[in-house]
């Protein structure tokens, strides 16, 4: 069991992100993700691709019962899909499966369509095994799947209507929407499925529950909880922790929250072990000015010791996020000795708490501790406190012991960008150069020093970065343009310059940085008509700041005044400090700014 960060921080720590389970827990908790539960296996969502070796072991071939004849077709189609992968191997599996109506065999298939990632072929071998299968729950939640994700709802409501008839549990589409509430496309597929069933089939429980989470997910908060009580208050209906949720997060999203509250606890009396349930009714707690409430909750909640550390570090969180610096460590102390992998997370937290404390200091040496999935996250949040001590010179040496080989690329550039938001250019440069005498084969850090070299004046190094970069890649248009724009800028040697701007224009005419220095480079060359007709393209691609300086230059030496003055006017708007605008601007229509500061109120 494993818990992690819903998602990769930034290097700006942002606490408001949620810590969550793993997909080898038990469960998840997540506060928008409200109605977590693993979905069936042929469904689930995740892009992922198993290895074909590993395949084999999820359906084995099934040959007890086959001929001779079959035994060498099927040993063929395994060597296929051995040596030249799923996509290759399907029709060969497709055709045996439907000669032979094998259960087994289409299972087999299944699995090779789920590992090819083609619709067509997932939907095919879920029709096969609907047709040997009609009653299979699996190849019904399969084949939804395909027709959700193509936006098929008309499809969809015929597939339910048939899975009615032939009595399958319509369960899979509550869980289907539940994995998938962030999918608009699909949410409002199966809203519109939904809506076409005739109103018998409406009437189905799962159906119902289906319809209550969509009001929820639209923002029809009072119709979810109509529905929602509706539905409760049934005599047989199934009061499952599902739509307790409905109800309840219903109800918070109207700042009703005592009666969400109140949702949840009646909830917890009829299953009082549910995680799912309890965490959020925590974190109600917390959000009602009630922290010492949630604590108690959570305190004498009688939980299994993954649970007790899962729901306590979501406490944690939460705790943080409305600056209960105490009653976060308080929770920290009672979790669990066996941390079960879980100590970075709670060193992680811990050192949050201290330093919403004022405890710096303590802070620093428990985030040094943390490790494994959260060291980047951990590396960025004490690089940040490394300046808010005055010790940034210590970041660079800090930011290379702690990153392993294989993340430096990425964790070096999030702490180079922290750098220079702190106008410490050269430090960003020193840790890139450093980086790279441990890493000289990294192609994203050698750009980087180029170009941070350049930012600093060190223009021979970017040409010769960028030289060493081009002798690897040789037609990367984003190396030939920096290097070109380089000498367009930075020396006489225009023709030069021109040649490998031309090259990266020939290879993305698209982009509007290349395109931008094309521009400029016809315009010092004084082909004007030429340089306003790139310019004018790459504003229209991207309206910039530095290529608006670029443009309306081109327009005012053309004596084209009012365009150029247009073209600043709209620069200004949105990016008033960019410093090769402004020098522009000065240079040619000092007025312009003068102006701008007069009619600010």
């Amino acid at each position: 069991m494993n818990l992690v960060l819903r998602k990769r921080m930034p290097f700006v720590f942002r606490l408001t992100q949620k810590v969550h389970a793993s997909a080898s827990a038990k469960k998840r908790l997540s506060l928008f993700i409200i109605l977590s539960v693993p979905l069936l296996t042929a469904c689930s969502h995740d892009t992922t691709t198993p290895h074909a070796a590993s395949l084999a072991t999820q359906a084995p071939l099934p040959v007890s019962s086959a001929s001779n004849t079959d035994i060498e077709a099927l040993l063929n189609a395994e060597f296929i899909l051995q040596r030249e992968g799923p996509n290759k191997a399907f029709e060969s599996f497709y055709a045996l499966a439907s000669q032979s109506n094998n259960i087994d065999l289409i299972e087999r298939l299944t699995h090779i369509a789920l590992l090819s990632q083609n619709h067509l072929y997932i939907e095919r071998s879920a029709n096969l095994w609907l047709a040997a299968a009609p009653s299979s729950e699996t190849a019904y939640s399969l084949k939804l799947q395909i027709l959700i994700k193509d936006n098929r709802a008309e499809e969809v409501a015929t597939l339910l209507i048939n899975a009615m008839r032939h009595k399958v549990s319509l369960r899979f589409l509550p869980l289907y929407l539940e994995e998938n509430i962030r999918e608009n496309d699909q949410v409002s597929t199966i809203e519109e499925a939904i809506s076409l069933l005739p109103m018998e089939n409406q009437n189905n429980p799962n159906i119902q529950l289906s319809h209550a989470h969509l009001l929820l997910l639209s923002g029809k908060y009072q119709q979810a909880i109509t529905t929602s009580e509706q539905l409760l208050s049934k005599d047989g209906m199934t009061k499952n922790e599902a739509l307790y949720l409905i109800l309840a997060f219903s109800q918070k999203n109207l700042d009703l929250l005592e009666d969400a509250i109140k949702t949840l606890k009646t909830a917890l009396i009829q299953q009082p072990k549910s995680t799912r349930l309890l965490t959020p009714l925590i974190d109600f707690f917390v959000d009602d000015n009630q922290p010492t409430s949630a604590v108690d909750i959570y305190q004498t909640a009688a939980l299994d010791t993954p649970e007790k550390l899962q729901v306590g570090i979501n406490l944690m969180r939460t705790l943080l996020e409305h600056q209960h610096a105490e009653l976060a460590l308080q929770i920290a102390s009672s979790l669990p000795q066996k941390q079960l992998g879980l100590s970075d997370q709670i060193n992680y937290l811990t050192a949050i708490a201290l330093a919403q404390l004022g405890q710096k200091p303590q802070a620093i040496d428990t985030m040094e501790k943390v490790d494994s999935t959260l060291r980047a996250n951990a590396t960025n949040q004490l690089a940040i406190w490394f300046y808010e001590e005055g010790k940034e010179q210590d970041i660079n040496t800090m930011v290379l012991r702690r990153t392993p080989r294989e993340n430096m690329p990425e964790q070096v550039a999030a702490i180079s960008h922290l750098h220079e938001e702190k106008g410490q250019t050269d430090l960003s440069y020193e840790l890139v150069n450093n980086a790279l005498v441990n890493l000289p084969e990294s192609a994203p850090l050698r750009y980087r020093k180029a170009l941070l070299a350049d930012t600093l004046g060190y223009w021979d190094i970017t040409e010769s970065e960028l030289k060493t970069l081009l002798q690897k890649d040789s037609d990367n248009p984003q190396y030939l343009n920096a290097l070109g724009y380089t000498l367009l800028t930075r020396t006489d040697r225009l023709d030069e310059a021109m040649r490998y701007i031309e090259s990266a224009y020939d290879k993305n005419n698209e982009d509007p940085a290349i395109i931008d220095s094309l521009g400029w480079g016809f315009f010092l060359k004084g082909e004007l008509e030429q340089s306003s007709y790139y310019l004018k393209k790459a504003w229209s691609i991207l309206p910039d700041a530095e290529i608006a300086a670029h443009y309306g230059e081109s327009l005012w030496k053309q004596r084209h005044y009012k365009e150029a003055l247009s073209i600043w006017k709209t620069a200004l708007e949105t990016a008033p400090d960019t410093p090769l605008l402004l020098d522009t601007i000065k240079r040619l229509s000092p007025s312009l700014l003068e102006d701008l500061t007069q009619d600010k109120p």
